[in-house]
């Protein structure tokens, strides 16, 4: 629900852009899975964050938070699991 304060519409979160953006170039940075790690874990915190914002201030971007969220926390559990998988390999000597 979007609230309207004297004709303006509210603002855009900044944070919920960035939560998006960290969120795509950490899902396209998983093949580099090693490297990339943080971005994922970045995304997930700042969604989280940008969720908070634009409900306690009523921003709009509500949406782009929740992708960013979704978006961090799926690949990074899928950049964990590849570590461990990649981890096991080498410690069995595949």
């Amino acid at each position: 629900m979007s609230h309207t304060y004297a004709g303006h519409p509210p603002q855009m979160s900044a944070s919920a852009v960035t939560a998006f953006v960290l969120g795509i170039i950490g899902a396209l940075a998983t093949p580099a899975f090693g490297l990339f790690t943080a971005l994922p874990a970045a995304a997930t915190i700042t969604g989280a964050v940008a969720l908070r914002l634009t409900h306690t201030r009523g921003l709009r971007g509500r949406a782009l938070a929740l992708w960013g969220f979704w978006l961090g926390a799926g690949f990074f559990l899928l950049d964990f699991v590849l570590l461990l998988i990649a981890a096991i390999g080498i410690r069995l000597g595949l």
